[in-house]
């Protein structure tokens, strides 16, 4: 499967708000990818589990209810790294989250709540970044 037939970015957050302001700013950027939205760090998990191969990004939150977007980057990252498939953490709180974040295989993450700019660039590198072409 090519970058072309992958076109799906996967949003996962528990505040409505921040997946209706996600999707703007997402669907502004980068209009020729499908968004997908998720409530809980459970469904994340069980899509994950499912069929992704039309997936070409996850932006998950932390806390969220269910199982916790970091520690769904330490189960699923590497796994999904050898697919091609980055994830970047969005949420609130201390700055270490993301570091280990990052550490456990996360591609990058942004903090909640000035995250427009920063989010288009992260989202923006990981979509282009060598490490996850096919």
């Amino acid at each position: 499967m090519t970058n072309d037939q992958r076109r799906k970015i996967i949003v996962a957050d528990d505040e409505k708000f921040m997946r209706r302001l996600t999707s703007q700013i997402l669907g502004q950027e980068f209009p020729e990818f499908e968004l997908e939205f998720l409530e809980d760090g459970n469904s994340l998990e069980a899509k994950l589990n499912e069929g992704i191969a039309s997936v070409r990004l996850i932006v998950t939150d932390n806390e969220m209810p269910g199982v916790h977007g970091s520690e769904l980057i330490r189960r699923y990252a590497p796994k999904l790294k050898e697919r091609k498939i980055p994830f970047v953490l969005l949420y609130g709180g201390d700055e270490s989250i993301g570091q280990q974040a990052v550490k456990n295989g996360a591609f990058g993450y942004v903090l909640k709540p000035h995250i427009v700019s920063p989010l288009v660039d992260l989202v923006n590198r990981a979509l282009i970044h060598p490490d996850y072409q096919i």
